[in-house]
């Protein structure tokens, strides 16, 4: 192998390591509020989404995008999608210690959690 294309090598390869650092490749923040954290590592896509339409049959005024949105903002900024991602999961967690829970499909989840499903079930039809 010839030193130039040795050095290009390198240099394509560090670039391709540090690209998945970058910003532009975290999540947007409709993943973030679409993505029920912790019932996604319990359970697939598929479940998520049947969960989310059960929520909407139950809940007919929140089945609507905008609505969940707002709900899941709830008035936070959507600048920073760490801290809205550490905003919702603790607001799972203290929804399951006050008993703010709701059953989609079978599956006891917190308010959060299940508006997360039902936006997820509306973005991903």
């Amino acid at each position: 192998m010839q030193r130039r294309t040795f050095i290009h090598l390198s240099a394509y390869t560090a670039i391709a390591l540090t690209l998945p650092l970058a910003d532009g490749c975290a999540p947007s923040t409709e993943k973030v509020l679409e993505q029920p954290l912790v019932f996604a590592h319990l359970d697939d896509a598929k479940t998520i989404s049947e969960a989310g339409h059960d929520y909407r049959k139950q809940f007919p005024e929140d089945d609507n995008k905008a609505a969940l949105t707002g709900l899941l903002l709830g008035g936070s900024s959507t600048d920073d999608k760490k801290n809205l991602q550490t905003l919702l999961d603790n607001r799972v967690e203290q929804e399951f210690k006050t008993g703010k829970t709701v059953t989609a499909s079978g599956w006891v989840l917190s308010v959060t959690e299940a508006r997360q499903c039902a936006l997820y079930s509306i973005i991903n039809t």
